[in-house]
């Protein structure tokens, strides 16, 4: 699936491109002074230490997941077991090769909440060299294991942060109004996800590393190399904690609802302002269910323009959640689904709250992260012009130089992007010239002219994570033969602007057919250009 908002489509905004690219990334030295990455900043952006990070991560994505290219060493291993996956996925890109991670609830389709642990289960944790629990309550099945303080490193998240459970924590599972299932998870005054504060993410990094050195020695191989993998995910902790300081320097302001507070340590931390009713939060967290003049202003409150997202979590959809998303989506608003367990498409804890941060800052229309309600229609006007398909250059060779820097930043080799692109560029409409409310495409020196009408436009959200946005046009009257029916435009743009050069989209059937459409994205730039300079354009994004 190609990001039709980033410059230029790439397989790693393509969840459609091959699953074999690889995650290379260049190793960095095991002994690096450590810097301040998060100064305390106004609204509660919380300061952390990160080690100086030498080397290139794909893309230069800040939370990319790093796979080290020098082979570890490793003369003693570790049996981890981390409760839930969100930890499991930590210790394992801390521990590489020298770390057998088990998590015991490993997927978005299994319920923390109701999980019921198997006395297999709790063998592996008796057994485990390193335990990672998550704690604060929410894992309390896995804390009633037969652990050994004396022979096992015991990490446990919410005793690192100073949170207990409360008396107030329990789980319900009744009838919702009007019949609808309800199911709810009764935190009290604690909040258990603790794996969504940075906070805590660095916090348990620190002692899960500690725990792997103590363990081996701190002069063994092992030592050596989980030393690596944590300073090189101090480097990415850095990334993630400037990219969400470039927003706070920017001014950027968000305000959220919450069907429940899943994410609101990582909301804090980027300084989102919550604007859940409290009537509603504290009938949610209690035996109560919200009223529904509670419900109704919270509904109201979503739709209202003081709020810009909602935030829920989709394995727990009950009745009064899905009338708060579907307040969210009558209003054209954005929303976060983030659920409690690492999901599937995401390799690390990092990654997935680099993700979060995206979406919920907004600011990066480019590679696809936007609010909802800033996407706005617009014209043909924006596309007018004459303009040449990139794709002769790439089969002549000027693009070469421009796969030769994907390839120096990215996960394929120069050939291997010339083959992706190949697919991605293709066509034989070598020319588009648009004008008014028509639009001519010249195939082989014929040129065919239709009249399109605008159609609006349609937002894709992609399996990575971040969106799209195609504007649709279709033609209109007598369709000669050689120019499409359906015409979709994708560029840098969510509202009315210039283009600079477009992505698009063409088919004979359906706007919907033609929304399919995920692997060929002709690609124009405008005419005036010569192919070097095109070459140079393409370079600078």
């Amino acid at each position: 699936m190609t990001n039709p908002n980033a410059s230029q489509p790439t397989p790693e905004t393509n969840p459609n491109a091959r699953a074999a690219i690889g995650e290379r990334r260049t190793p960095v030295i095991a002994s690096i002074a450590a810097f301040c990455v998060g100064a305390l900043l106004a609204g509660g952006i919380v300061g952390g230490f990160a080690y100086a990070r030498q080397g290139q991560t794909s893309g230069g994505e800040p939370g990319g997941s790093t796979t080290a290219t020098a082979a570890d060493s490793c003369d003693t291993t570790f049996t981890v077991v981390a409760s839930v996956n969100q930890w499991g996925s930590l210790a394992e890109q801390l521990g590489g090769s020298c770390a057998e991670v088990t998590s015991l609830i490993n997927s978005t389709s299994a319920d923390p909440h109701d999980y019921e642990a198997t006395a297999s289960d709790l063998a592996k944790l008796a057994k485990a060299d390193i335990v990672v629990l998550n704690g604060a309550g929410y894992d309390g099945w896995a804390e009633k294991a037969q652990l050994d303080p004396d022979k096992q490193a015991i990490v446990n998240v919410g005793d690192l942060m100073g949170i207990t459970a409360t008396e107030e924590h329990s789980h319900e599972h009744e009838e919702g109004a009007e019949g609808e299932e309800g199911h709810h998870h009764h935190h009290g005054s604690t909040n258990p996800h603790v794996w969504f504060s940075p906070e805590g993410v660095l916090k348990a990094a620190e002692a899960i590393n500690d725990a792997y050195v103590t363990k081996a020695g701190e002069n063994s191989k092992t030592a050596a190399t989980v030393q690596r993998h944590f300073n090189e995910w101090n480097g990415e902790y850095a990334d993630f904690v400037a990219l969400v300081n470039k927003g706070r320097a920017a001014g950027v302001q968000r305000n959220y609802v919450a069907t429940e507070s899943i994410i609101s340590y990582l909301l804090d931390y980027i300084g989102a302002t919550d604007k859940t009713p409290e009537t509603y939060t504290n009938a949610m967290n209690s035996e109560a269910e919200p009223s529904a003049a509670d419900l109704k202003n919270a509904m109201d409150i979503v739709a209202s323009d003081d709020v810009d997202i909602l935030v829920v979590n989709p394995q727990e959809m009950g009745g009064f959640a899905k009338k708060l998303n579907e307040a969210a989506i009558s209003s054209n608003k954005t929303i976060i689904s983030a659920t409690e367990q690492l999901p599937e498409n995401q390799k690390t804890l990092l990654d997935w709250l680099t993700l979060i941060a995206k979406q919920a800052l907004a600011t990066d229309t480019t590679n696809g992260f936007f609010l909802t309600q800033d996407v706005k229609d617009r014209t043909l006007a924006d596309y007018e012009g004459e303009w040449q398909s990139v794709y002769p250059y790439l089969q002549d060779g000027t693009l070469d130089s421009v796969m030769e820097a994907k390839a120096k930043k990215g996960d394929m080799t120069a050939e291997e992007y010339k083959q992706y692109y190949d697919t991605g560029y293709k066509t034989d409409v070598e020319k588009i010239v648009i004008k008014g409310d028509q639009m001519s495409f010249t195939r082989g020196g014929k040129t065919a002219t239709a009249t399109y009408k605008y159609d609006g436009f349609k937002i894709l959200d992609y399996a990575k994570g971040n969106r799209g946005v195609r504007f649709l046009f279709t033609a209109t009257g007598d369709v000669p033969a050689g120019a499409p029916k359906i015409v979709q435009f994708s560029d840098h743009g969510i509202a009315p602007g210039k283009s600079a050069h477009f992505h698009i989209f063409m088919g004979d059937d359906s706007q919907e057919e033609t929304l399919k459409e995920m692997d060929n994205w002709p690609t124009y730039y405008p005419a005036s250009l010569s192919k070097e300079e095109v070459a140079t354009e393409m370079l600078a994004h």
